[in-house]
């Protein structure tokens, strides 16, 4: 992915990154960490821990009837020195259309890149002949020993792709978005479980959102794709240790002409925090994040199998006294993320 924004992500990494170092939040909210959640976490947090983050960016973009909405998610494992232990990341790509009676076009596949697995076509007009995934995972094993200052300091060309030859030998795609998505990531992690031995895997479950099709000149329509995102971390046995769960829903707007105008900016529901405006219409008095927050805690210590039997309609009484969010996209996000932790 090669973000058009990417100066502007990597200011926003290197503030992250700062207001980490200082220990203090960049939510916007006291009584919020930089991924979202609550400070009581990282306050109980000792020294040394290891530690689980998450790191999405996402960029939509409009050209006359046509929009994009790109998300690059990544999930770091920290051990106790603020070294990267483990890495994986990801990329979802759609597109939108509309003619001129402001009719939309949704894309029919929300698969990820690591999802469509050699349905991505990149090895045969890829250089060195190499996969989407393959590429990406080469680009995570050289990410392994390196703190997050020195992750947001890796140079690439204008087209976003590697300057180290070592690393061009094995990856030649863009890797400035999954770079700016490691090292906030590495800003947002937090002691949440994790310790020596386990991995962290990341899964992504996307929807089309939008609740209408045409637009008229009475009502624009919103082309929204709601994008859910566990981060976990398992221990050998594929036991959960930690996890982290958030969600973007990036939308569109198209007009009755069928010109397509992207939002400037989009922020996750972590990232939104006690704005996002939850807290008041909720039984248990939480915002979304601390519903999220309930949700990954009970993922702790469940195996995929365990927590694949978890019932939808929201009737097990220790997960409701902890969330009462809908959890169904989270439930499915973290299937993909034990799945892909295989």
């Amino acid at each position: 992915m090669k973000l058009k924004h990417t100066a502007l992500w990597s200011g926003v990494v290197a503030a992250a990154l700062l207001l980490t170092a200082c220990g203090k939040s960049n939510s916007g909210s006291g009584s919020m960490s930089s991924s979202g959640m609550s400070s009581s976490t990282a306050n109980t947090a000792q020294n040394g821990a290891w530690k689980t983050g998450l790191g999405v960016l996402t960029e939509t973009t409009d050209d006359h009837r046509t929009g994009k909405i790109n998300l690059v998610a990544a999930a770091v494992l920290l051990d106790g020195e603020g070294k990267i232990i483990d890495v994986t990341f990801d990329e979802l790509e759609s597109t939108i259309s509309a003619d001129g009676s402001g009719v939309l076009s949704m894309p029919t596949d929300y698969r990820t890149k690591r999802q469509k697995g050699d349905d991505y076509p990149l090895a045969a007009a890829s250089g060195i002949k190499k996969g989407w995934t393959e590429q990406a995972d080469a680009f995570a094993d050289y990410l392994k020993g390196m703190t997050a200052e020195k992750v947001a300091k890796l140079e690439t060309e204008e087209d976003g792709k590697p300057k180290d030859a070592d690393l061009l030998s094995s990856c030649t795609i863009a890797i400035d978005g999954y770079r700016d998505a490691v090292a906030k990531a590495c800003a947002n992690a937090e002691a949440l479980g994790a310790a020596k031995g386990d991995r962290v895997s990341l899964g992504i479950e996307a929807a089309n959102a939008s609740s209408d099709v045409t637009a008229t000149d009475d009502k624009d329509v919103n082309a929204q794709v709601d994008v859910t995102i566990v981060a976990l971390t398992t221990d050998s046995d594929g036991r959960v240790t930690s996890a982290i769960g958030d969600m973007a829903e990036p939308a569109l707007t198209v007009m009755s002409d069928g010109n397509v105008m992207a939002p400037d900016a989009v922020k996750t529901k972590l990232e939104q925090g006690d704005s996002y405006g939850m807290r008041g219409a909720s039984s248990l008095g939480k915002e979304w994040y601390e519903h999220s927050e309930g949700f990954c805690s009970y993922l702790k210590g469940k195996t995929a199998a365990e927590i694949a039997k978890l019932p939808a309609d929201g009737s097990d009484a220790d997960l409701a006294a902890l969330c009462t969010i809908d959890v169904t996209a989270l439930q499915k996000a973290a299937a993909k993320a034990l799945e892909e932790a295989k």
